[in-house]
């Protein structure tokens, strides 16, 4: 059973102490839901089934206000469908496939298949993992969905054990020293419902430094971390008003940023999409429980969007410096000049260095809900078990756009590194 604990005389004081404001929960009004529309299309019309994507579009089209009987059904049949392979899904693919069937008010059907004692297990391994070596089975951004949907649906779980999990301490949300947004925004929205539930100071305080690291990466157009994460960071930011000044954040201004960038087409994957959606709406992942389950007004949604202008003019070529780095056993340091046409992406450069000499540039690939994903380059490959992985870099900076969505220009200097987490 989950400990039972008494807001103590401290943590009653730490609420008051914090600076305290209404939640401002800003979100797209309803004339700006038109520029909404390009969203909804990008996720109906997902052709690459995941339980990630899956999942993750059936919340988001849950939490919309725009609605679409067809799409959603179809997509909870899909969701459904994964359950198939529940011995195989890892806890955070089982968790948002919970928080999918709750949002779609299929809680008779979790109970049925009981999923949530099958969260437990997983939960559990994950726990046992980080006891024996330190770290998770999977990741940080897993362990929050597990925690958050244990929490909604009432699981087991133990609040000082989550306490501990997600502490400064644990520093949960680092990989090479650098806090991940979308992960320290999950953590928030799963700790503030452990705390609804059962208040604790020491989950307080966790918050509190949680909301503190989100908002540092603030940058000056509104956006936290980059544009992916932004969505996440506005979620946990909304349920924590009371942790940080009303000024230390202009919500409108992020609103508004994000907005812009849909008709440029940043969030053309169906996963971006359906990961910024809910927080355009006004909503949180807490929200999935209180999702009307009345009927709403049937009907289909108009997604069509315009066809790509053709080019007026041929595309000239550009070239960028492209280079192979092994940086933790220091066996590889290959560089060239790649000519590749004008709007091409990072993969597209990839590809022509492997053409231009296989021997020091060829690379494998596999393709995820963010695109494709480089499994190995030169013939190193990456390694769960060694924690390494290939970063793409431009100008020495991390991207936050995968090989098959990055635009490169003219001058660029592109990196592919093997890494460690």
């Amino acid at each position: 059973m989950r400990a039972s604990q008494q807001l103590s005389l401290v943590g009653f004081l730490l609420f008051f102490l914090l600076p305290a404001h209404l939640c401002e929960i800003c979100e797209a009004s309803n004339e700006q839901q038109a520029s909404l529309a390009p969203l909804m299309a990008t996720m109906i019309q997902s052709r690459q089934p995941s339980p990630e994507a899956d999942s993750s579009i059936l919340i988001a089209l849950e939490l919309a206000r725009q609605y679409d009987q067809k799409a959603e059904t179809a997509f909870l049949n899909v969701v459904k469908q994964n359950i198939l392979q529940r011995e195989t899904l890892t806890s955070g693919q089982l968790a948002l496939i919970i928080l999918a069937l709750t949002a779609a008010c299929q809680t008779s059907f979790v109970a049925e298949y009981k999923l949530v004692k099958s969260l437990e297990e997983k939960f559990q391994k994950e726990i046992d993992s980080i006891d024996t070596s330190g770290q998770p089975l999977t990741n940080y951004y897993e362990l929050g969905l597990d925690v958050l949907a244990l929490c909604l649906l009432n699981g087991t779980y133990s609040s000082s054990k989550i306490a501990k999990l997600f502490s400064a301490e644990q520093r949960m949300s680092y990989i090479s020293g650098q806090f991940f947004v979308d992960t320290g925004a999950l953590a928030v929205l799963a700790l503030t419902c452990v705390n609804r539930q059962s208040p604790d100071k020491i989950i307080s305080k966790n918050i509190l430094w949680l909301v503190e690291k989100i908002l540092k990466e603030k940058k000056q157009d509104g956006t936290i971390g980059d544009i992916y994460s932004t969505g996440e960071a506005m979620q946990a930011l909304f349920v924590t008003p009371e942790y940080y000044k009303k000024e230390a954040w202009d919500c409108n201004q992020t609103l508004n940023t994000v907005l812009s960038q849909i008709s440029q087409g940043t969030f053309s994957l169906p996963i971006a999409a359906a990961q910024v959606l809910p927080a355009l709406e006004g909503k949180t992942y807490l929200d999935v429980t209180h999702v009307s389950c009345q009927s709403r007004p049937a009907g289909h949604l108009n997604i069509s969007t315009p066809k790509p202008t053709e080019p007026t003019h041929q595309s000239k070529n550009i070239s960028v410096t492209y280079s192979v780095v092994d940086s933790i056993n220091n066996n590889i340091n290959e560089s060239t000049i790649i000519s590749v046409p004008k709007d091409s992406v990072f993969l597209k450069v990839m590809e022509a260095a492997q053409a231009q000499n296989y021997s020091k540039f060829w690379f494998t690939i596999e393709s995820s809900e963010w695109g494709a994903y480089v499994t190995s380059v030169h013939g190193i490959q990456a390694s769960s078990k060694n924690r390494t992985y290939w970063e793409l870099l431009n100008n020495h900076q991390p991207l936050s756009q995968g090989a098959g969505s990055f635009v490169v220009s003219d001058g660029d200097n592109l990196e592919v590194r093997l890494s460690q987490y």
